[in-house]
């Protein structure tokens, strides 16, 4: 009987054989065919040494003892010990270093995604700025029509101004549906940190219940680090939220205010029904408001508004749309009904 190892930790195996030797025993001398190869020795007192050939050529006396079925038992539940106690603590460090590694890269995840939502941020403040222009437009262009309907423009002219004051309004509802565009890809980076930090949350704590002492690496977060990450994540979440908001709100006070400008170039020529203005986008919701997106723990998806009609642009500078003002009617109402 022979007992061999097979494989790498943490899977080495042993597995047992029986082989048929042959040999002769002269007095005390001993010849053994074992294999494709024979050795030759001397049996003393129970005790039985071969001369063996190495792999590297050399001889190198081998000595057998007599053993009793209980040795060899013994024997091999002695290897299959240390064998397993190998196998074991090999599959723990490699649980580790997996655990570890899963941190740092949720940690890694959020880094990148608090970037992506930063950019995002700045994209629908671009948005804002480019409606900011655009109902500059349309307020100077109404502000023609006005100006036309009480000199005594022919009505072709002034209905045909006050088409173009609503093809402008039609251009700022094109850019509340870009900021739409620019909500879907804020919601969908603010859902993707959400998800990395429960995930660090979550791995965090695995990690220590198999490594209490973790204490950090060269690339890998402390634990204070990685909940200071995980927190921090949080704040940053609602303190986006609220600024998208507010830009949401500013759109929506443009498109408002551009269609009502739309609507008196309108009626100054008497030139029909003015256009309806599109529905306003909605905020984003923050964790805990009705009918939460149970895949995020910091908002729900907005819903997409549909592309507006674009109209013509101009570059003419708009003058305070803080507060928009018509200089015949007053201050322009800015929500919706």
């Amino acid at each position: 009987m022979s007992a061999s190892l097979s494989g790498d930790v943490p899977s080495e195996q042993i597995s047992t054989n029986r082989s048929d030797i042959s040999g002769q025993i002269n007095g005390s001398f001993v010849t053994l065919n074992i294999g494709f190869h024979t050795d030759q020795g001397v049996l003393s007192a129970g005790t039985l040494t071969l001369n063996v050939v190495q792999q590297d050529g050399s001889i190198q006396p081998i000595v057998y003892r007599r053993a009793s079925d209980a040795d060899y038992n013994a024997a091999l539940a002695k290897l299959n010990s240390a064998v397993q106690q190998t196998n074991n603590q090999q599959s723990q460090a490699d649980n580790r270093a997996a655990a570890e590694q899963q941190v740092a890269k949720d940690y890694q995840a959020i880094g990148s995604d608090e970037t992506n939502v930063k950019s995002d941020l700045s994209s629908l403040k671009d948005t804002v700025s480019s409606t900011a222009t655009d109902v500059g437009t349309v307020h100077s262009d109404e502000r023609n029509v006005l100006s036309e309907s009480g000199n005594g423009t022919d009505n072709g002219t002034v209905c045909g101004d006050a088409a173009s004051v609503s093809g402008d309004a039609a251009s700022v509802s094109g850019d509340a549906s870009s900021l739409s565009g620019d909500l879907s890809s804020f919601t969908s980076d603010l859902t993707s940190l959400d998800r990395d930090a429960r995930s660090l949350s979550t791995d965090l704590a695995a990690l220590l219940n198999i490594e209490p002492g973790y204490t950090g690496g060269a690339n890998e977060p402390s634990p204070s680090t990685a909940r200071e990450a995980v927190s921090g994540a949080g704040l940053a979440a609602s303190a986006d939220i609220q600024s998208a908001n507010g830009d949401i709100d500013k759109e929506n006070s443009y498109v408002s205010t551009a269609y009502g400008y739309a609507a008196d170039a309108q009626k100054a020529g008497s030139c029909g029904e003015p256009p309806s203005p599109p529905s306003p986008i909605s905020h984003v919701p923050a964790s805990g408001t009705s009918n939460p997106d149970p895949q995020s723990g910091f908002l729900q998806p907005v819903s997409k508004k549909p592309p507006g009609r674009r109209g013509k642009r101009s570059g003419r500078p708009l003058r305070d749309l803080s507060a928009p003002t018509d200089p015949l009617r007053g201050p322009v109402h800015t929500s919706f009904s």
